[in-house]
């Protein structure tokens, strides 16, 4: 048999198949390539679209690093923070895992629930009925207990969506027992940070004395070999720890006036809610310091910042370098 025959004999015209197949066989040249310079002109559209958003991001990022100081956001991921997680902000943690059993228990009802149908009874209340019937017995109700079934247990709404408000209201009530966790923590929390900034503050004043004294500044290093005495390498040393430490300190005063103005996100109650904090968060890092308002850019030119306030020794006049 041809193949003219066989696509007769199918009821397929092949001629009109092909023609399905040939894609953009039928358009002109000139129709191409306009739907590829379209498509083009699309895609270079979408990509410069992204490139704007990216560069929006990244600008407001940038105000915001200003804002908070370069390098400081609201963080209790440090060691600093730990303290507080482990001590006086055990509650969150306390939170965490309440919230994690409740729902733990809402995922095994869910999934219960979901295997649950309208006469998964029937064949039972039959079976006895019809064993009643052959030994000449009075036979059970079959209908009242399997509409009853029904009823009471068959979820008149979607399992799912149920679970989905549920999980909501928890979430919810998750963030509120956050911030009140935190509210009822405040006390603790200004003593330990009140500790921790005094320490770093005296150690910084030592650190820094030495070195300026010595060398004019804090971080050259060739300068502090040169100088060769063990406790100017010492103070180099200890400095850039003085100031990651301030920078801990810094994100988490941050992070406590923030979690007391504005709570826990409801979706996310284990995030801050962090919508519109610039101005706020700007005024937490300009005042690190009682009775002063300083205008540095990063935890390092603070410290330093204060040193020099208290020792009265200027890297700029030592070194001609600004901070």
């Amino acid at each position: 048999m041809s193949s003219t025959d066989n696509a007769q004999g199918s009821g397929i015209e092949s001629s009109g198949w092909d023609r399905g197949s040939r894609g953009f066989a039928g358009i002109g040249e000139r129709e191409a390539q306009q739907i590829v310079g379209s498509t083009d002109a699309d895609e270079h559209r979408r990509q410069v679209a992204e490139t704007a958003e990216a560069a929006e991001r990244e600008r407001a990022a940038h105000e915001r690093d200003r804002a908070s100081g370069i390098g400081v956001g609201p963080s209790l991921d440090n060691p600093l923070g730990q303290r507080l997680t482990d001590g006086p902000l055990r509650g969150l943690a306390l939170n965490a895992a309440a919230a994690g059993k409740v729902e733990h228990r809402l995922d095994e009802e869910h999934k219960h629930l979901l295997g649950l149908a309208a006469g998964q009874r029937d064949g039972e209340l039959l079976g006895a009925a019809w064993e009643a019937a052959t030994a000449k017995q009075a036979v059970p109700a079959i209908m009242v207990p399997a509409l009853e079934f029904d009823r009471s247990t068959v979820p008149l709404t979607h399992p799912t969506a149920r679970r989905a408000g549920l999980v909501e209201r928890m979430r919810e009530h998750w963030a509120f027992e956050n911030r009140e966790a935190v509210m009822a923590a405040r006390k603790d929390i200004e003593e330990i940070l009140g500790r921790e900034t005094i320490e770093i503050l005296e150690s910084a004043v030592s650190a820094y004395r030495t070195l300026v004294d010595a060398i004019g500044e804090t971080g050259n290093a060739e300068a502090v070999i040169a100088d060769g005495r063990p406790e100017v390498l010492a103070a180099f040393q200890e400095w850039p720890r003085l100031v990651a430490r301030w920078k801990d300190a810094n994100c988490v005063r941050v992070w406590v006036v923030l979690a007391e103005s504005n709570g826990f996100q409801e979706r996310h109650p284990d995030r801050l809610f962090r919508t519109e904090t610039q101005m706020l968060e700007r005024e937490v890092w300009t005042s690190q310091f009682v009775g002063h308002e300083i205008d540095v850019d990063t935890p390092e030119a603070a410290l330093a910042w204060y040193a020099e306030r208290e020792t009265g020794l200027s890297i700029t006049a030592h070194a001609g370098v600004s901070l």
